[in-house]
């Protein structure tokens, strides 16, 4: 997939859809779907860089793992500094959406904003349509259980360790991916080796605790169970994503990892002795087995 950063780009026949896209949730997926089933143009996401300034459900490098999966061809992080955030909504549809993305059709969501102020709207760019020649998709929000899906909404159910309406919401299961690193050898030490991965302050993390996961590492799928949290037992402080692959004997050390959360187990908890961690894990690892 092709990654456009910057102001300086020109791009040919492009079927885009535009948003900020913290979660690309079951809303944003019909955008995608819709700019995708263009086999005469290209399928580009657009989107703002450094509009950000919180943790996020997929940082950069996963929200490009999921497009490049589902297909999308180009991603363009437009720059968002004074200098662009006073364009105006007319000069933002003319020079970048027109001159400079020669876009075809135009994906948004009933309540897009664009330009300096947010002036402009869906009825604008639909008013602008017909004089540059592309076709405009306006798609309404939707709803699961009566509640608007969004963001802020999975935000709110991982936060309360939902992981399975969460993962209903985006319409596939939340993940955290990076390296392998060394952790304190706390679990080989008492026969329950983990895989530890340090997300960075830019991941939103869900309710710390224990989830029965599946982990993709070297294009396979394995079992696992999932401590995210600051392993109180043994006096940590830096959070971090633990796990532990069932039926798997080797070294993970330095490679990337996935770990997909499928089911919220128990809150992280405190104890008095490395025995009672150890039984506490080992009921763990059962109950994921059963769920998996």
């Amino acid at each position: 997939m092709e990654i456009i950063n910057g102001l300086d780009f020109k791009i040919e026949n492009s079927a885009v859809s535009l948003g900020k896209f913290d979660g690309f949730h079951r809303g944003h997926r019909l955008l995608l779907n819709r700019i995708l089933e263009q086999k005469d143009m290209h399928a580009t996401i657009f989107t703002f860089d450094g509009i950000w300034k919180g943790p996020q459900i997929y940082v950069e490098q996963e929200k490009r793992d999921l497009l490049q999966r589902l297909g999308v061809e180009r991603e363009v992080l437009f720059p968002f500094r004074e200098e662009t955030k006073s364009m105006t909504p007319e000069a933002f549809i003319q020079e970048i959406l027109v001159e400079r993305m020669d876009a075809k059709l135009i994906c948004v969501g009933e309540d897009f904003r664009f330009g300096c102020g947010r002036r402009g709207n869906v009825e604008m760019l639909d008013e602008y349509a017909s004089k540059y020649g592309y076709e405009l998709c306006v798609f309404p929000k939707i709803c699961e259980d009566g509640e608007v899906i969004s963001s802020t909404r999975i935000r709110r159910e991982l936060a309360e360790g939902k992981i399975e309406t969460a993962n209903q919401l985006l319409g596939d299961p939340y993940f955290v991916s990076g390296e392998v690193v060394h952790g304190n050898a706390l679990g080989r030490t008492i026969g329950m080796p983990t895989a530890n991965l340090v997300p960075g302050s830019q991941k939103l993390l869900p309710v710390y605790g224990v989830y029965a996961s599946r982990v993709e590492v070297d294009g396979k799928i394995y079992a696992g169970v999932t401590n995210v949290g600051v392993k109180p037992t043994v006096g940590a402080s830096q959070a971090n994503v633990e796990t532990t692959l069932l039926h798997f004997d080797g070294d993970l050390y330095g490679k990337q990892m996935k770990v997909y959360f499928l089911y919220f187990l128990r809150p992280e908890q405190r104890f008095e002795s490395l025995d009672a961690l150890k039984a506490q894990m080992a009921y763990d690892k059962k109950r994921a087995e059963e769920l998996l």
